[in-house]
């Protein structure tokens, strides 16, 4: 584009609400009034756009003012230029607002705790349409507005606030309880325990893992002894410990609604590890109000679980 018609194109587009407003009221005096300011100001600005143009926009007389076919074409365009900007606000609104949140998170995570309370999302006005995924969203080329990530966090170039801190804690099922409750160490000592553990956990550093949690306690036994039964969801070794197949290493937000519905019972001590959950976004996300409403929410969830 040369330098001449990308300067009368900023020009077109600085006009564009006076064209419109001329081209709705065929009058200078009430497209002036329209636009609160000086009829002598609308003058001006025509006279010059027409020098710039080259043509003639509007002939004038005594009673009318009427188009030139020019003026027509220039008006046309003006009125459907200033007619974008309503939608266009409107569906910022809508963004801002009430409009879908496509969020992202684990396997895991969504059916042992988000699936049980994406209702309560309806009481705060939250449309949320889940992605269930185990691999890393790529937000510039996929479709998710924000992610929950369980890892040690902050993660460069993405916004990052962390949701929860995190614990690991054993967990059993009633009747496994049952046969050791009169020496509950024998869960981790005991030579037909299993273990069960989630096979990502020993690969992805997030401590989510057997070694972390006997390394946070008193245990002083060969961890190396113990039998183990690996799973690649957290979810599927924590319904094994519910078939009181072995003793599972739960984490939070993992457990608690199992615990509550009698399906799993704690055993031995938590610990605290530097692993949690993170709400991450693009920086663009984070400054919406859908990104507000979403983090409250989920904190209150939290909270209450």
């Amino acid at each position: 584009m040369n330098d001449n018609k990308e300067k009368l194109l900023i020009r077109l587009s600085q006009a564009a609400p006076m064209l419109a407003a001329i081209g709705e009221e065929l009058s200078f005096t009430k497209a002036a009034d329209t636009l609160n300011i000086q009829q002598s100001a609308v003058s001006h600005r025509v006279r010059s756009l027409e020098q710039a143009l080259g043509v003639t926009l509007f002939e004038r007389t005594t009673r009318k003012l009427v188009p030139t076919e020019a003026g027509l074409v220039l008006c046309h365009a003006a009125k459907k230029s200033q007619s974008i900007w309503p939608k266009a606000l409107d569906k910022l609104s809508e963004l801002q607002s009430t409009a879908q949140i496509k969020l992202s998170l684990s396997s895991s995570l969504a059916m042992k705790w988000m699936i049980p309370i994406l209702s309560h999302a309806q009481s705060h006005d939250l449309n949320i349409s889940l992605n269930v995924s185990d691999e890393p969203v790529n937000f510039d080329h996929e479709p998710i507005d924000v992610v929950i990530r369980f890892g040690t966090g902050p993660y460069p170039g993405l916004h990052s606030t962390r949701l929860s801190r995190c614990s690991l804690q054993p967990v059993v099922s009633p009747a496994l309880m049952r046969t050791f409750e009169e020496d509950v160490e024998s869960l981790f000592i005991g030579s037909d325990t299993t273990l069960l553990g989630d096979r990502l956990g020993e690969k992805d550093r997030t401590q989510f893992d057997w070694k972390s949690y006997f390394e946070g306690t008193s245990y002083d036994g060969d961890v190396s002894k113990l039998s183990t039964h690996q799973f690649d969801r957290a979810d599927l070794m924590l319904q094994a410990a519910i078939n009181g197949i072995g003793v599972a290493l739960g984490r939070t937000l993992l457990i608690e609604q199992d615990i509550q519905s009698g399906f799993l019972k704690k055993v031995g001590p938590p610990v605290v590890i530097q692993s949690g959950y993170w709400l991450v976004c693009k920086p663009s996300f984070s400054e919406s109000q859908r990104f507000e409403s979403l983090y409250q929410w989920l904190k209150e969830e939290i909270k209450r679980t």
